[in-house]
């Protein structure tokens, strides 16, 4: 299983630079790909952040909210849930082995630690240092 954090999924919902390679991992990506939570609050998140800072209009806001949650009642996406005292348990190991060499901040950490919760073997980010910890954590980082 592929794991995708919620940067890359954002990038199917919005025309930023890398937009493209993200469709492609997604479509490449054998069945659905996982959605929890934390990726929902995250790109709720970030959808109104773009719209406070101008770059998306209250509308747009809204209606790319309705249709990622639109995607998601239509099973394009999988809507996973987990078990979020290991979830948590497993970021703070990773954060500590791994956190003074990759600087990976906490809401990172925690997609990292999704990954092998879900069984994901492959981990898809944009985010350097999120790939750093990705690859200390033993999953394949794509790209």
């Amino acid at each position: 299983m592929r794991y995708f954090d919620t940067g890359v999924l954002l990038k199917l919902y919005l025309p930023e630079p890398r937009a493209a390679e993200a469709v492609s991992f997604v479509n490449a990506s054998p069945g659905k790909p996982p959605v929890n939570i934390l990726h929902e609050l995250e790109m709720r998140s970030a959808l109104r952040q773009k719209a406070g800072r101008g770059e998306l209009t209250q509308i747009e806001c809204e209606t790319l909210i309705a249709q990622v949650e639109s995607d998601l009642t239509a099973s394009v996406h999988e809507r996973v849930a987990v078990s979020w005292p290991d979830v948590f348990a497993t970021a703070e190991s990773l954060s500590a082995a791994h956190g003074i060499s990759t600087l990976c901040r906490s809401l990172d950490t925690l997609h990292v630690a999704l990954a092998p919760e879900l069984a994901a073997t492959e981990f898809c980010t944009f985010d350097l240092r999120q790939a750093r910890m990705a690859a200390a954590a033993g999953l394949n980082v794509i790209p």
